[in-house]
């Protein structure tokens, strides 16, 4: 019988990212104006939207105005008299006009980067702030040349119900049971002792039936069922049953496995298409894993060549190109402290980007990363300059633009600038995702916005603390 764990475990030393209590549109990634040819489509909480083709111009993502009902379950009215753009869902009113970078939501004016047009008659309003307004996120999937709408939920766990709340602190649904936040259009919901899954309108898309069951991770979901393991699809059917001692998340196309001791990489069809032979291994991100040989971790590629030679003691996934590692310093009949070693950003060919010369580094989020020099904080860009140099020791990794630090003992946030846009006066502070974040701050618990204001708050309980454990 094969057996699953819940994620690969992260190295001791990187886990310092998250001691540390450490938006935008990707057009970076997405093709440009002359590249956009032809229209792009829109996937909508996993779904194609029919009718609902993108076009990007001056690198801005166009939406026509006529796919808003169908994908966002809003009314949307466009004025010939006088050009205006009505777009409504709930008690949000958005009114644009026709060739102006100004909009108003429920009569806030907001600028945008690029205005509404009309292309043969047809309307079309910018696409990252429609989807941000009505309280999602838009990205561009390069693998797939496609935009993806992900609507943002925020799920409350209180009393034996799960709450799912938009961006604005509305209670979307209520479902009775434990559940998760959302992964690629589902969300892991407990009732009773099996676990089933929810779609993003609250009902169940899979019936809970599963003793052990996982977040969907590259299109599938890893399950237990009758003490078999299996991988499903997104709808519920079995897809493989690979016979491994321990299965793990597909990513990029290929999943970890463990045979005996060792690791290898199975693909959609179950094939052990990279054999079971490193001590450890990692997800695949951007076409590279690293993998665990003779004690010491570097790079394999999708063919399973080692294309970065294991020499580092700790190391990351990659992302944008760049992966934090950590070597040791030593010299001959010296006793290793493997707590120690010194920080850098290597590229997808092994060489470092960014040398190897900080105690503590973190690894790149939001196209920063933070290091700690001379008991302070900065953050660095992906050349490895300097742009943002704070005088907190604490202080996180950036997400939607935003940072915590804490300070006499309490947590805020700042940006990009350094500038402190929420005060330091919560306990606890997360990094921001979805547009919220979650917060403890004395008895109240909740999530709070971008501009600090709580949309959701409760009565906070501290855990309880085992007697037996701390005997």
């Amino acid at each position: 019988m094969s057996s699953i764990r819940t994620s690969i475990p992260r190295l001791a030393a990187l886990a310092l990212a998250a001691a540390l209590g450490f938006q935008t549109l990707l057009l970076g990634a997405a093709p440009s104006a002359s590249a956009a040819v032809k229209p792009i489509s829109l996937t909508v909480d996993g779904s194609v939207v029919d009718g609902s083709s993108l076009l990007v111009r001056n690198g801005v993502a166009l939406l026509p105005l006529t796919a808003i009902p169908s994908a966002f379950q809003a009314t949307a009215k466009y004025s010939e008299t006088n050009q205006t753009i009505s777009i409504k869902q709930g008690p949000r009113l958005i009114i644009l006009q026709i060739g102006s970078k100004t909009a108003k939501v429920n009569g806030v004016k907001t600028v945008l980067s690029g205005a509404p047009v009309l292309i043969e008659n047809a309307v079309y309003v910018p696409a990252r702030f429609v989807v941000e307004a009505l309280g999602g996120k838009l990205d561009w999937n390069a693998g797939s040349s496609s935009f993806e709408w992900n609507t943002q939920l925020h799920a409350i766990d209180r009393d034996g119900y799960t709450s799912f709340i938009n961006t604005y602190g509305e209670t979307l649904f209520s479902v009775k049971g434990e559940a998760s936040d959302f992964s690629e259009g589902f969300a892991l919901v407990k009732q009773g002792d099996l676990y089933g899954y929810l779609d993003k309108s609250g009902k169940l898309a899979i019936e809970p039936q599963f003793s052990e069951a996982y977040d969907f991770s590259d299109g599938l979901a890893l399950v237990v069922k009758d003490g078999v393991s299996s991988y499903i699809d997104r709808t519920g059917a079995v897809a493989l049953t690979p016979k491994f001692d321990e299965l793990y998340d597909f990513s990029e196309g290929l999943a970890l496995v463990r045979s005996g001791d060792s690791f290898g990489y199975i693909d959609k069809t179950g094939k052990l298409v990279i054999p079971a032979k490193y001590e450890d291994g990692f997800y695949f991100s951007e076409g590279l894993a690293a993998v665990q040989v003779d004690g010491s971790y570097g790079y394999i590629n999708k063919q399973g060549a080692l294309v970065i030679q294991p020499i580092y003691h700790n190391v990351s996934d990659f992302k944008g190109g760049l992966a934090l590692v950590q070597k040791l310093e030593t010299t001959p009949g010296e006793v290793v402290d493997e707590s120690e070693g010194i920080f850098g950003y290597l590229s997808p060919n092994g060489v470092f980007k960014i040398p190897a010369e900080y105690a503590k580094a973190f690894p790149f989020s939001n196209g920063l990363a933070a290091v700690e020099v001379e008991g302070a904080i900065r953050y660095l860009d992906k050349t490895g300059a300097v742009v943002l140099q704070t005088e907190y020791s604490d202080a996180g990794n950036f997400s939607e633009g935003l940072a915590s630090f804490g300070e006499d003992g309490k947590y805020g946030y700042f940006n990009k600038k350094g500038d402190v846009v929420i005060k330091a006066g919560f306990d606890v502070a997360d990094d921001f995702s979805g547009g919220l974040a979650h917060v403890i701050s004395g008895d109240e618990e909740g999530y709070i916005n971008t501009r600090g204001d709580f949309v959701a708050k409760w009565k906070y309980v501290a855990p309880v603390e085992d007697d037996k454990a701390s005997a």
